[in-house]
């Protein structure tokens, strides 16, 4: 089941923890989508800058962050921005996707209308106004992909992520 959560009511998906295993992570995924719980355009949770870069080439933008979640650094193509840990070791925790063309297999992806959702995803409600429906079980430590629309109800963001308590 995929519930739909206004954002005020999910919790927040940022981070991952700190040692995922590199080897389930380290391998580029074979296409641009969006693979809920694991990664998106090419990119996999878990995997290291270096591997990042391989995939996707020198980053537009790449800035250090700190929230109350840790130290984090932020890097951004058009169409989809990286969060990692900062620091040695710091892996992939967070990738946001603005881009139409990066989209789910089964077709869903920025621009999507609310009821491509429903109908792709099955339980996911689509109410009026701006609102999230989340891929997994928000719960801290687990991946969930989230899918963001706009007042328009079209989707405007997917991410993928986990959740930290």
């Amino acid at each position: 089941m995929i519930p739909c959560m206004y954002p005020r009511s999910l919790a927040v998906i940022a981070a991952a923890s700190l040692a995922p295993a590199a080897s389930a992570f380290g391998a580029p995924m074979p296409d641009h989508q969006v693979r809920p719980g694991q990664g998106a355009g090419g990119v996999r949770l878990g995997m290291s800058e270096a591997q990042v870069i391989k995939v996707l080439g020198r980053p537009q933008h790449r800035r250090a962050t700190r929230t109350e979640l840790g130290a984090f650094v932020d890097l951004a193509w058009p169409g989809i921005r990286v969060r990692r840990w900062d620091g040695a070791g710091g892996r992939v925790i967070h990738i946001d996707v603005t881009d139409r063309g990066i989209r789910m297999p089964n077709g869903i992806g920025v621009g999507s209308t609310a009821a491509a959702v429903r109908a792709q995803l099955p339980g996911a409600e689509s109410g009026a106004g701006p609102h999230e429906c989340t891929l997994g079980e928000p719960l801290p430590g687990n991946t969930v992909t989230t899918i963001r629309f706009g007042t328009a109800g079209r989707v405007t963001q997917v991410s993928v992520g986990r959740v930290v308590g």
